[in-house]
């Protein structure tokens, strides 16, 4: 019997485990997903979550896995320029962007160093319940194939927007919005780039930002609209919409892609209720939106923390 099973271990998730395990909870932490795994998914962190990260004492360790702090901000906004080469907040760089592999194993590690038991490649297949109230999981090990059920007081969801655990509990939604924008995106090498840049256009917006191993993030979205369109050439409309911006695009021509590009259209904006009898969602699995505002990261970490302190 434990106190808290977190499933999914990554941003949300891990945190929130590593939280709980610090407070003196008995703790285990699930994923379906091997513990550093990549995901293709944004990875801006700003807002909070650089502060958050200090705060933990994890800082340094995100930033040693090759993610450089970005202080240093150029946004054009339909033309009018915004720039700044000196923002700090509470004494650190406003951001940074790790990959989700680097971010995800720091959390994870930090989640185990605290006492969480951490069970990776584990498929939670059925919500256990007594009456209306969760009392616990029961899944598959991938690894060896084995069925194993855990009770605990209480189960929090950080398994995403499409959570399992949201649907078995059936989590009203409200504030639902489709889709509203489409992205695509990848990462160059042998650019030199050391800030977060932006340009907002009317039918696209394009985002750059340092992140592990030298590498230049590039993301570009679209109204919605145009999806069906721009996934016909992928390429093609990414390198039309990124000379929209000239100098970033000058600088992208002299580096190499070193991966595939990867994209979406489904990302859809709602809020689900986020707490219940024996059961709690934090992250994607409570509140999902659009990326355009790099929020997803930085609301992960801020729900870890308000779940451990209301648990």
């Amino acid at each position: 019997m434990y106190d808290a099973i977190v499933i999914g271990a990554r941003c949300a998730g891990a945190a929130t485990a590593m939280l709980l395990a610090r407070q003196g909870h008995n703790v285990l932490l699930v994923d379906r997903a091997a513990v550093g795994s990549e995901i293709p998914h944004g990875h801006f962190i700003h807002r909070g979550g650089p502060q958050r990260l200090q705060k933990w004492g994890l800082w340094d360790k995100v930033v040693a896995t090759g993610a450089p702090p970005v202080h240093k901000v150029n946004m054009v906004i339909g033309g009018a320029p915004l720039a700044t080469d000196d923002l700090y907040l509470g004494g650190i760089p406003f951001g940074l962007a790790p990959r989700r592999a680097a971010i995800d194993r720091v959390l994870a590690e930090a989640a185990v160093a605290a006492g969480v038991e951490l069970r990776d490649r584990f498929l939670v297949e059925t919500i256990l319940r007594d009456g209306e109230r969760v009392t616990g999981i029961r899944g598959r090990d991938l690894a060896t194939g084995e069925t194993e059920s855990f009770r605990a007081t209480i189960v929090i969801g950080a398994d995403g927007r499409n959570s399992r655990l949201a649907q078995a509990v059936e989590a009203p939604v409200y504030e639902a919005v489709p889709s509203v924008s489409c992205y695509y995106f990848s990462y160059w090498r042998g650019i030199p780039f050391d800030r977060l840049e932006m340009h907002i256009g009317m039918d696209q917006v394009i985002f750059a930002f340092p992140t592990n191993d030298d590498q230049l993030a590039l993301f570009i979205a679209w109204p919605i609209e145009k999806f069906p369109e721009v996934r016909q050439d992928i390429e093609g409309h990414f390198m039309a919409a990124l000379a929209q911006a000239p100098e970033l695009a000058t600088q992208v021509a002299a580096g190499e892609r070193v991966e595939r590009f990867y994209g979406t259209a489904d990302l859809p904006n709602f809020f689900r209720k986020p707490f219940g009898p024996g059961w709690a969602l934090v992250g994607d699995a409570g509140h999902h939106k659009d990326p355009f505002m790099a929020l997803g990261m930085g609301d992960a970490l801020r729900d870890a923390e308000l779940v451990a302190v209301a648990v």
